[in-house]
């Protein structure tokens, strides 16, 4: 049975490298029906914190990363001290200035074998004798992930290759235990877009800031998942394609490059995949913080026009917060729109009698709509051509978008009734 999992330090916000690692083990764990543990590491009392043990957990939360069971490593004190006495006993440590030095054989190599890499050679002499336990009675990282990993019965540790450096002395702690190895994967580092190291311009930021942003989970997921792992040629990946189709063989090799603009590419693909509904609802709280559309106006509005609106505004949208604005337009309020010249006399005319038309229009649906547009425009001798543009900016604010009637037809007619005249007249936006 697959058991693997996260050990966060919380020592501050979790970040991309650390989702990945957290995502690749919930991945595995989901995909052989195994066991995915939350282990936090927080053996460096002077640096954690638990508000940065809560913004671990939202993190994962918000991405949708459950997990089985959950451990606080500073809980597991009195083990530690057992599996440490254990090894003065045997003379594999020993004691030295009220600290617990575990002692490296002299000469020769400690070879890790990693899973992606093959092996990886480290001299003994480079190693040395390092200590398990400090004077004041705290254990050292490299030993407690041991005692831990064991206990917990971990077969796969899957983490950042930053932590390969350590695989030689916890090795050595396995072996002077009796212990089994797990299987080690150590995961190539992320890379900025000028490949460097990431850094906070290149998205080495807090996961809950792309929350902020206006990204999906599922959408960070899919871009997490491909910096690091491939299916062939295919980008977008559902959370159940991913947990169907993940396995530790499409792990890469070399280091993955972070690119934001490949992120929001994927976030606007997930944005036209979201269930509709669930959509609207992660789309309302941002359009009432923007100020203008309250709570109430929101409640009170046609659900089917919403969601109708946000169908067709959601094609264009990168982000969440792309979707809000547009969506502004749903509601009677003034339009911001991009600057274009007013309308002519002849548009004018237009605009004022399709505003009559479109307020007797019944029932109200895009074809009615454009068989009334249609029935104005012949009776003017003229073509949608000659005020589609005028129209949609009237309406809309915008210059392009949807199909006109389809747009029309998600707002009230009221109010697009109300915007044609305004527009026409040189009144309010």
């Amino acid at each position: 049975m697959v058991r693997v999992r996260f050990a966060p330090s919380p020592t501050g916000y979790l970040h991309v490298g650390g989702a990945r690692t957290a995502l690749f083990n919930w991945l595995f764990a989901r995909h052989t029906g195994g066991t995915f543990i939350l282990r936090i590491e927080d053996t460096d009392r002077e640096r954690s914190t638990d508000e940065a043990i809560e913004q671990i957990v939202d993190s994962l939360r918000w991405l949708g990363l459950d997990w089985d069971e959950y451990y606080r490593q500073t809980e597991r004190h009195e083990r530690h001290l057992e599996a440490a006495e254990s090894l003065l006993r045997s003379g594999a440590a020993y004691e030295k200035d009220g600290a617990w030095w575990f002692r490296v054989p002299e000469g020769g190599d400690t070879v890790v074998h990693d899973e992606l890499v093959g092996d990886v050679r480290f001299s003994n002499e480079q190693l040395k004798d390092f200590v398990i336990r400090r004077s004041d009675g705290t254990f050292i990282y490299n030993f407690v992930v041991v005692v831990d990993d064991v206990d917990m019965g971990i077969t796969h540790v899957i983490r950042g290759d930053e932590h390969l450096n350590n695989t030689p002395k916890q090795m050595r702690i396995y072996q002077a235990l009796g212990y089994p190895m797990p299987l080690f994967y150590h995961l190539p580092m992320i890379l900025g877009a000028d490949r460097g190291k990431l850094s906070k311009r290149h998205g080495a930021t807090s996961v809950l800031e792309y929350r902020d942003r206006g990204i999906l989970p599922d959408a960070l997921v899919n871009f997490l998942v491909r910096l690091g792992w491939a299916h062939g040629d295919e980008e977008v990946f559902s959370r159940d394609d991913l947990v169907r189709l993940f396995t530790l063989d499409g792990l890469n090799k070399s280091a993955a490059v972070f690119e934001d603009a490949k992120l929001l590419w994927l976030n606007q693909q997930h944005l036209k995949r979201e269930d509709l509904a669930a959509l609207a609802e992660l789309a309302r709280p941002l359009v009432v913080a923007r100020g203008r559309v309250s709570e109430a106006m929101w409640a009170q509005a046609d659900p089917a026009r919403l969601l109708a609106g946000a169908n067709l505004l959601r094609d264009r949208a990168r982000t969440l917060h792309d979707l809000a604005l547009a969506m502004e337009m749903l509601f009677p309020v003034p339009l911001e729109r991009e600057a274009s010249p007013a309308p002519s006399p002849a548009q004018t005319a237009l605009m004022l009698a399709m505003a009559d038309a479109i307020e007797a229009v019944s029932p109200y649906m895009p074809e009615t709509i454009e068989a009334a547009v249609r029935a104005v425009l012949e009776a003017n001798a003229a073509t949608l051509k000659d005020v589609a543009l005028a129209c949609r900016l009237a309406v809309t604010g915008r210059k392009a978008g949807p199909g006109l009637f389809e747009m029309l037809a998600a707002i009230e007619p009221a109010v697009v009734a109300a915007r044609l005249r305004d527009s026409a007249s040189g009144g309010p936006a």
